[in-house]
């Protein structure tokens, strides 16, 4: 029989452990602070940790990613929308949830005591603010907004977790763009491909210029097909003709093409460049912090060449390991690679 000696515990030592824990994840300061959002209002935000209310689908994953998953009071998400955010951060389903933000009233925000909001646009944000919350717009559509809104949120959580993670969220963010830019730069303009979002079948609507789309799809090495600008944009089979796109990209929320639609007509479906969008926490291709590995999935996809060396199953543990703090299994990674929910 063996024996092992006691093991000698220091208290001073789990002492000394225990605050520093504590200090990483407590606010950086007790005293109220004055932050800056998207739309250029300053908000005070009274206490150091407030409950929370994100009403911004794509912002959900944010507040996660930096670390206040625990203090969101009030979601705009559920459980049937995006089951990864909820397996991560299995807390959430504590919250009052399904709360959009347009029908959010100041009201039921007072009375569930929430101190920090987090909103889309300006106007909501203006809206909760004349009726004393503290609303911050969060919403961006360029790479460098995305970063911007991301340093104004880690401000606001108000956490040294949240500034550590928003910093190296940055780092990251701009190793890959720089990574991307240089291996792309020798693909001349007019041999970069033409790519198409599709954000739904039916109707049928497209994302255009002056988006987050178009944006990632610059990045990876593409042009947008989509002669118009903004979001979820009415458009006709007869104009998608007309563009012809050398690739289609379908946002999962879309479903399955139907049989009879005209779109299987198109080139880039009879050759095969037409892929539904990974979907993991949230759409990685709509607003969320998975862009980040949108980018590099888009540039393999577009360009397998020139990222041969990139493996995206890699890219998509790390990411969830460092970002997220949840370890992902091979069939994780293939059923968010396959836009499907975390397996029963």
């Amino acid at each position: 029989m063996t024996f092992h000696r006691p093991i000698s515990f220091s208290l001073s030592r789990i002492t000394a452990a225990m605050v520093a824990t504590l200090a990483f994840y407590a606010p950086m300061s007790a005293q109220a602070r004055l932050v800056t959002d998207m739309s250029g209002a300053t908000v005070e935000i009274k206490d150091g940790a407030p409950p929370i209310a994100d009403l911004w689908f794509a912002h959900n994953e944010i507040s996660v990613m930096l670390g206040a998953a625990p203090r969101i009071r009030v979601t705009a998400e559920n459980p049937g929308d995006n089951p990864w955010l909820f397996k991560i951060s299995p807390v959430l389903h504590m919250a009052h949830m399904g709360v959009r933000p347009d029908t959010a009233s100041a009201e039921y925000l007072l009375a569930n005591r929430i101190g920090l909001t987090f909103v889309p646009t300006k106007a909501k944000a203006e809206e909760l603010r004349r009726a004393g919350i503290a609303a911050l717009a969060a919403e961006y559509m360029t790479m460098p907004d995305l970063l911007n809104s991301l340093d104004m949120s880690a401000e606001a959580i108000g956490t040294q977790e949240a500034h550590n993670t928003a910093k190296r969220y940055r780092q990251e963010m701009e190793r890959v763009l720089e990574l991307l830019k240089f291996r792309t730069a020798q693909v001349p303009a007019t041999e970069r491909p033409r790519v198409l979002h599709i954000a739904r079948f039916s109707p049928l609507q497209i994302d255009g210029q002056n988006t987050l789309i178009d944006a990632w799809i610059q990045a990876a090495g593409g042009t947008n097909a989509a002669k118009v600008a903004g979001n979820h944009r009415p458009v006709s089979f007869e104009q998608i003709a007309v563009w012809n796109p050398d690739v289609v990209i379908v946002d999962p929320s879309a479903g399955e093409l139907p049989e009879s639609s005209p779109l299987r007509t198109l080139n880039a479906f009879q050759q095969q460049k037409w892929w539904t969008n990974p979907k993991g926490v949230f759409a990685w291709d709509r607003y969320g912090c998975e862009v980040l590995l949108q980018v590099q999935w888009v540039a393999k996809k577009l360009h397998p060449t020139l990222f041969a060396d990139l493996d995206i199953r890699t890219a998509l543990r790390n990411f969830y390991n460092i970002f997220f703090r949840y370890h992902l299994s091979e069939n994780d990674i293939s059923r968010i690679l396959a836009a499907q929910p975390p397996a029963p």
